[in-house]
């Protein structure tokens, strides 16, 4: 058996044994070079999806034991070989099933209860992040919370204003606070936060209603010495950026530091996504390679100064480490988010195999970046920063692999090789074709997740990026190696004068309009079947690669929904939206709800705001209630029981954020406190009269991240 296991290792990671079943249908050489592990990896992959889209929850113990029962018999099976491709296929599943069922379990914690409720609480502080202007948001470990009797969550995620002293990692503080289960989605195949919130055992959030102070509690804290070191130097860093630059340009360099983006100002973010720029706001590849190719290129210009260095010793391997562990510094105090963690995987994987002197930009790597996150951490599967930026690299490489194979541009470059000034053209030629790949690549799950892309992306690409890699990362890189002796006032003036730069660059792009293109929610199964194709495109053989195309179509077909919701409630019950006689979605007066609003707006593809959808003919509201007529049936949304006895006879759909125990017959559907509890979110269809409803939690309501349990 033990023999079988090395004969699965080394074929899948080695890739030098060909598949039958692909052999058989042509597989290209690219293929047959990489091997089996993008394979492997799609196996997997559909393991942990299929844990976390059933409806109910998995049982250890079972998994465990059909793990053990599947691996024996595919350890005896070696000798039929149809036999045994099937056993290795479905184990790769299991093992994803159970990775993410492992996984979700082993982060479990008590889970506050929905409704809010006000608590005495002290906390440990683990993480302080600026959200809005004057506004921190607080994280750490509950150390206390009384004025319910309930078990209390290992930690909780708080607000508070930014108007006493700011604390950090270790700082021990207690407040009054009111409290809530994390929330669901938003709408029905929204962004579910309790989901993601879970794997950072936070169960629950909310906001203080008292002033945050220092508390000195009865027993010694226990706390990590490194988490504290890593949060000191953090710290430290952030308060020389204060005092060496001004607020603008101090909140973008500690957006690309330290990956703490809440100060910069609202237009500012606004011209980054508009010019196709938001990615820079998010610390990953780009980042990664710019700070740690910086330092390998300071390190092996320095070592090169010295003749009998350069001549008899390996510089370039120590100029490797040297960005290796500069690099993982970086990792350290950038937030460890997953599109860094992928960064830093990919370029560990690039230094080490310079320094072992192997090939570098390979899919094998990307590969092998994506199966360790998967196994430490099988929920970034449904990132939004997993999966772009591992579209992205991959994109990059294939395009990368084909310039070596075929090289275009090689005759232009002979023919204009007398011109040295072109040589700056050709640069911005490379930067334009990299973004508009990098863009292609990753504009499915853009629209996914944000319902929204950039028009402007290659433009503002072309415009900053050598700007960011060139000026702002190398000057951020040399202010933060002179800042231990206290000399960084030169470099963060640089610093600064690059980031005014980048943003007038943002600024200029974003003006043209329009500069977004928005077309709303798109179905799932088109962002699968887009993934599917893309991995027969670059992996399989010819005849399965026209297949690909068909997949690609597919895709386009069935991306949009059949049908759009004509309302959209809250899971308090006390926001809607409906569809007027325009198709454009409207919501009753007042300032309650304008991010869920903008949540439906996103999803409608509509770029209005959530204040222009108010104040419309289409939903009249008195003390009373609000109403609408949609597609002949009658809307109300309830502000006061003592209305119902009333809309109870006329009305055909009534919402109420309370529990309504009369008896109320005429209208097809009520939502009120105990069904939007249980099911959240609700999104509700109008065809002939009749109505038909999703529920966001209709597939999460049993599952430990929204029961704790």
């Amino acid at each position: 058996m033990g023999k079988a296991f090395k004969q699965l290792f080394f074929k899948w990671m080695s890739g030098t044994q060909k598949d039958d079943a692909f052999e058989a249908s042509g597989t290209s050489p690219q293929a047959a070079h990489v091997g089996n592990l993008p394979w492997g990896l799609l196996f997997i992959a559909t393991g942990i999806t299929l844990y976390f889209s059933v409806p109910f929850e998995g049982v250890s113990g079972l998994t465990a034991l059909m793990l053990i029962d599947l691996t024996v018999l595919w350890a005896f099976s070696d000798k039929q070989h149809h036999l045994h491709m099937l056993l290795s296929l479905c184990l790769l599943v299991l093992f994803g099933y159970g990775l993410a069922l492992f996984r979700t379990h082993a982060v479990k914690t008590p889970l506050l209860p929905q409704a809010s409720h006000s608590y005495s609480m002290t906390m440990m502080i683990e993480q302080a992040v600026p959200v809005v202007r004057n506004r921190m948001r607080y994280t750490g470990k509950v150390l206390s919370l009384s004025g319910r009797s309930v078990k209390s969550p290992k930690r909780i995620r708080l607000s508070a204003p930014d108007q006493g002293p700011r604390f950090v990692y270790g700082d021990v503080v207690c407040a009054r606070a009111v409290l809530s289960r994390p929330k669901g989605p938003e709408r029905p195949g929204g962004y579910d936060q309790g989901w993601s919130l879970w794997f950072h055992q936070i169960g629950g959030t909310g906001f203080t209603v008292s002033t945050l102070k220092h508390c000195k509690p009865n027993w010694s804290v226990p706390h990590s010495v490194w988490a504290n070191l890593i949060a000191t130097i953090k710290n430290s860093i952030a308060l020389r950026l204060d005092q060496g630059l001004q607020e603008r340009e101090q909140a973008l360099a500690r957006a690309f530091i330290l990956g703490d983006r809440g100060r910069i100002e609202r237009e500012d973010v606004e011209a980054l996504r508009r010019a196709g720029l938001g990615h820079l706001l998010a610390i990953s590849g780009l980042h990664m390679v710019a700070f740690a190719g910086t330092l390998f290129f300071l390190v092996r210009a320095g070592l090169a100064f010295f003749p009998h260095l350069a001549q008899e010793y390996p510089i370039k391997k120590w100029a490797a480490m040297a960005a290796f562990f500069g690099g993982g510094l970086y990792f350290l105090i950038s937030g460890q988010s997953i599109p860094t963690q992928r960064a830093f995987l990919m370029i560990s994987i690039v230094f080490l195999a310079i320094m072992v002197e192997r090939p570098t930009l390979t899919l094998r790597n990307v590969a092998l970046a994506a199966l360790v996150i998967l196994v430490l951490r099988p929920e970034s599967l449904f990132s939004p920063g997993f999966q772009m930026s591992f579209a992205a690299v991959t994109a990059l490489i294939v395009a990368y692999e084909i310039n070596l194979r075929y090289d275009p541009f090689s005759k232009l470059r002979e023919r204009f090789a007398f011109i040295g000034w072109l040589k700056p053209l050709y640069y911005l030629i490379g930067i334009w074709i990299t973004s508009l790949i990098a863009t292609l690549a990753t504009a499915p799950f853009a629209l996914y997740h944000f319902q929204q892309i950039s028009y402007m992306g290659p433009i503002g690409n072309m415009l900053a990026i050598p700007v960011f890699t060139f000026l702002v990362m190398p000057f951020a890189v040399l202010s933060l190696c002179l800042m231990p002796f206290g000399v960084e006032g030169i470099s963060l003036y640089l610093l600064s004068t690059s980031i005014d730069m980048l943003l007038a660059t943002a600024h200029w792009t974003s003006s043209f309009e329009p500069s977004l293109l928005r077309i709303g929610a798109i179905h799932p199964r088109a962002l699968v079947l887009f993934c599917l194709g893309s991995l027969l495109a670059l992996f399989a053989g010819k005849r399965l690669k026209l297949f690909s195309l068909v997949l690609f179509g597919l895709a386009l077909i069935t991306a949009k929904p059949e049908q759009r919701p004509d309302i959209y409630v809250n899971s308090k019950g006390d926001v809607m939206a409906v569809r007027g006689m325009d198709e454009k979605l409207y919501a009753p007066d007042g300032r309650k709800g304008a991010f869920v609003l903008f949540n439906w707006l996103k999803a409608d593809g509509d770029a209005r705001a959530p204040v222009d959808i108010r104040h419309h003919a289409t939903v009249s509201c008195d003390e009373q209630a609000c109403s609408a007529k949609v597609k002949g049936l009658t809307v109300i949304l309830l502000k006061n029981i003592m209305a119902l006895k009333e809309e109870c006879q006329s009305a055909d759909i009534i919402i109420y954020k309370r529990t309504i125990t009369r008896a109320c017959k005429h209208p097809q559907l009520i939502l009120s406190k105990a069904e939007l509890e249980r099911f959240g979110a609700h999104t509700i269809y109008i065809e002939n009269k009749k109505v038909r409803i999703d529920r966001a939690n209709q597939t999460r309501q049993h599952r430990i991240w929204a029961t704790g349990g």
